[in-house]
């Protein structure tokens, strides 16, 4: 509560009242997750929207489909009631390799895996055809920024030379995320910086000379597609998408 100080002139109270008013609500970036959540929990858009202060859905909808962030103000109730079970499912834990055998360091990103995506050498004799990912490409979106993450198979060499042995072993772990070693992250991208980084893999394939990247190369060509359309249903046109 505002009290006016006898040394103080009206006029400053009321500029800082306005200052107070016109200040912009802090928005909540893990709307759409937030609101699915409280949906999955027995809440529905009728209850949300009462809850937020709005007499009709409307405005509900463009929440849970990702149209529309929320303030913090608006959403307080269910941040209270479900975001540590929120903050669960956006913490995501991947693991790299050190210098010492057997010794590994443990990385922690926040954010929604919104693509996992394998590259795969695939085998066609014997029949029928056996595909065994060796690479794996991973795109965290974090508020308006993404995180591309690069993975190899547990076991595989840098420059894959033993991925004959890998092939003929069935001993992955029942985790499927214990299989795969971080290999490089690169983060804070914009939707076109991740178009970019995702074109220069797939060309960085291509062009390789290292027989293991050949091998993988045509797992790397639909990528380019997805992440395109990815980004589009989340309202993001890449600037060689042509309207027909």
């Amino acid at each position: 509560m505002l009290v006016a100080s006898i040394h103080q002139p009206f006029s400053m109270i009321s500029k800082t009242m306005t200052e107070q008013k016109e200040k912009p609500q802090k928005k909540y970036r893990y709307t759409k997750q937030l609101i699915r959540l409280a949906i999955e929990n027995g809440y529905t858009n009728k209850d949300i929207a009462e809850k937020a202060g709005f007499s009709s859905e409307g405005q509900v909808s463009k929440w849970r489909n990702g149209k529309a962030l929320a303030t913090e103000r608006q959403v307080q109730f269910f941040i209270n009631e479900f975001e540590h079970l929120l903050k669960r499912k956006m913490e995501h834990l991947f693991y790299s390799e050190s210098e010492n055998q057997h010794e590994f360091t443990y990385h922690k990103i926040e954010g929604e895996i919104v693509l996992t995506h394998t590259l795969n050498y695939r085998r066609y004799n014997p029949q029928p055809m056996q595909k065994t990912g060796l690479f794996r490409i991973i795109i965290v979106n974090s508020g308006n920024k993404f995180h591309l993450i690069k993975q190899k198979k547990v076991g595989l060499n840098n420059d894959g030379s033993n991925f004959r042995d890998l092939l003929n072993k069935k001993n992955s772990h029942s985790v499927q995320e214990a299989n795969w070693l971080l290999v490089e992250t690169i983060k804070n991208l914009e939707p076109q910086q991740l178009i970019d980084k995702i074109d220069s893999i797939e060309s960085t394939y291509r062009n390789s000379e290292e027989y293991i990247d050949k091998l993988v190369h045509h797992d790397t060509i639909p990528l380019k597609f997805i992440v395109r359309q990815l980004l589009l249903k989340r309202g993001y046109c890449s600037n060689d998408i042509i309207d027909l």
